[in-house]
């Protein structure tokens, strides 16, 4: 790392599977484009729900990345609403031992299916420290929605700790992914830790995001359709 990558600000960005699966297929869009280094693993409990192994060595299922001044945590399982809100917890202790001050949480929120139109990427403010990232990167507030589950978990993680946090919402159709949600996603992350991304390689890459991800997208599905609208929602009347 160069001194001029030290001196640059420090972004973490933290995505585990939600409706559209919009900040997970972000997140391994943007690892695999930035060319993103493994560098461990973040336990939330002592029992991990499932490990994967390769050539001998045990991966845990939540990782950690990097390059230069760009962090990521990546879940590649379903979250319970305790698993997420330890999750955030320990995603924010793990930012201050590295000197990251902005967090963000990409995530999926799910519209009406009648609904025609772009998804929009909007902002939440989860705390007094959060607003002033909103100024600085030009966001939408999210106008009205319905949170639940494993996103309210986010929320109240984050809106009980003094971290400059944002939840970084775009709107999708619960679909198994949702290609122009990810895409919007990974446009809006983008600019706001200041990359360039090609997302016009994003199709022929999808093909191996999915194989790579079947997994993830199996469990995801399973979850959503076990649970009883635990995602974030927004009525179809507040987009506009």
């Amino acid at each position: 790392m160069s001194s001029e990558d030290s001196q640059r600000e420090k972004f973490l960005i933290v995505a585990f599977p939600s409706a559209g699966l919009v900040g997970a297929f972000a997140i391994s869009y943007l690892i695999a484009q930035l060319q993103m280094k493994d560098i461990g693993e973040l336990e939330i409990t002592k029992i991990s729900p499932s490990y994967m192994i390769e050539n001998g060595k045990i991966y845990g299922p939540i990782r950690i990345y990097n390059k230069n001044n760009i962090y990521a945590i990546l879940s590649g399982i379903p979250l319970s609403p305790l698993s997420t809100y330890e999750l955030i917890i320990k995603s924010i202790e793990f930012a201050k031992s590295n000197g990251i001050k902005k967090i963000i949480i990409p995530r999926g929120l799910e519209v009406n299916e009648k609904f025609i139109g772009e998804p929009i990427s909007y902002g939440l403010v989860a705390n007094k420290n959060s607003k002033s990232l909103f100024d600085e990167y030009n966001l939408p507030l999210v106008p009205g929605a319905t949170i639940l589950g494993a996103d309210a978990s986010v929320i109240s993680a984050l809106k009980n700790s003094d971290a400059a946090g944002i939840v970084l919402y775009t709107t999708c159709r619960m679909m198994m992914p949702d290609d122009d949600a990810i895409i919007k996603s990974i446009k809006t992350l983008s600019d706001i830790i200041k990359v360039k991304v090609e997302t016009e390689k994003f199709e022929e890459r999808l093909e191996k995001i999915n194989k790579d991800n079947q997994k993830m997208i199996d469990e995801t599905r399973k979850y959503f359709e076990n649970t009883s609208r635990t995602s974030a929602s927004i009525p179809t009347p507040g987009i506009g």
